[in-house]
């Protein structure tokens, strides 16, 4: 079993050393390193240049194609029986592929057409580490998609879903069910979604990902850190909080119409579940989100989103009403605002839609 790790980057020549060193220096699996630089103006290049190991394979586009594009730019150069995109301030955790290796070997012929993916640890610029992320379990992941028998293999809690009702769960949430540096899918799957496809301005995970679902078998959780997500002031989740949620809506709203009505359909779902749970997610308990921060202006954009939108639903939709009211008090509907949110967060309850990695849900 080989693994390609797909390593797209651009202008993080400080982080991507550490990066290819993180994969370098696994063991117990065969692996390529394939990264794509996005026409970077420091010295990335250089930089992976200078490893002069047969493992890694460098491609240097000749001008910035997009976030996306260079996704799958890194992506088309896979020739392993396994894939895993890893952002190029990411790392992987010793013993990851050994782990995923051991994985998918105990799943036998299940695992030629079934997504793994795993908890992330948080690091700093200089990679301490400050926190972790798993992924929602009351929402996708449940008790009794507990595969004990696997916790052996993984060294962790192990948990399955097959593929269309991960999908379906998601839909009715608007969430992501993957941790894009833990995530790895067979090869031939990419291939059959078409890999990442250009259709999202900033946004191109949680679609990929439902893509994957719509196509796989089985998703498996394993509840372990095997990569490690770095925040720093100019990764995705910044670039979200800095200029603002608009862009990420928009990628959200497309996939709402944008999803294939004879899935939906093999789903038990309609459109209008999905779109209901658009207005639902992303705009009232996001948009609720957003204004307990303290960035009012942003929460207000957001419910002038919803009524561009959908406004039926908006029009029905408790949290959107919330969301109205507690604008038009000011910042008295402010702290109100952030008062909830403390008190939903103290007792484990989703308070915001937006995954640690700015990718969306």
């Amino acid at each position: 079993m080989k693994f390609s790790i797909c390593i797209p980057n651009y202008n993080y020549e400080r982080y991507l050393p550490r990066t290819i060193r993180s994969v370098l220096e696994q063991s117990g699996a065969d692996f390529e390193i394939l990264v794509s630089d996005n026409a970077s103006t420091d010295g990335s290049v250089a930089v992976v240049q200078a490893f002069n190991d047969p493992r890694i394979q460098l491609r240097v586009n000749a001008c910035n194609v997009g976030f996306a594009a260079n996704l799958d730019r890194a992506g088309r150069m896979a020739t392993g029986d396994r894939m895993l995109l890893l952002s190029s301030d990411d790392m992987l955790r010793p013993g990851g592929l050994a782990t995923y290796r051991a994985f998918f070997e105990a799943l036998g012929p299940a695992a030629e057409n079934s997504v793994a993916t795993a908890t992330v640890e948080v690091i700093d610029a200089d990679d301490r580490v400050t926190g972790q992320v798993a992924l929602p379990r009351k929402n996708l992941w449940t008790a009794d998609d507990r595969i004990p028998e696997l916790d052996a293999v993984a060294g962790a809690p192990v948990y399955r879903v097959a593929g269309r009702e991960l999908l379906r769960r998601c839909l009715l949430a608007m969430l992501n069910p993957f941790q894009f540096a833990t995530t790895v899918y067979p090869r031939s799957l990419y291939e059959a979604v078409e890999g990442y496809g250009g259709g999202r301005l900033i946004n191109p995970d949680k679609w990929f990902h439902w893509k994957l679902l719509s196509r796989c078998d089985h998703a498996y959780f394993i509840d372990r850190p095997l990569a490690a997500y770095r925040w720093h002031s100019s990764n995705q989740a910044a670039l979200q909080t800095g200029i603002g949620a608009l862009k990420y809506l928009v990628d959200e709203y497309v996939s709402t119409f944008e999803l294939d009505g004879r899935l939906l359909q093999d789903l038990g779902l309609e459109r209008a579940d999905v779109e209901r749970a658009f207005i639902e997610n992303d705009i009232g308990r996001y948009g609720l989100a957003v204004l307990a921060r303290g960035q009012r202006q942003q929460a207000r954009r957001i419910y002038h989103f919803a009524r561009a939108a959908y406004p039926q639903h908006a029009a029905r939709n408790w949290k959107v009403w919330a969301l109205a009211l507690l604008l038009g008090l000011g910042p008295l509907g402010e702290a109100a605002a952030r008062l909830a949110y403390r008190r939903r967060l103290a007792s484990g309850s989703p308070v915001d839609n937006w995954s640690i990695d700015g990718s969306g849900p």
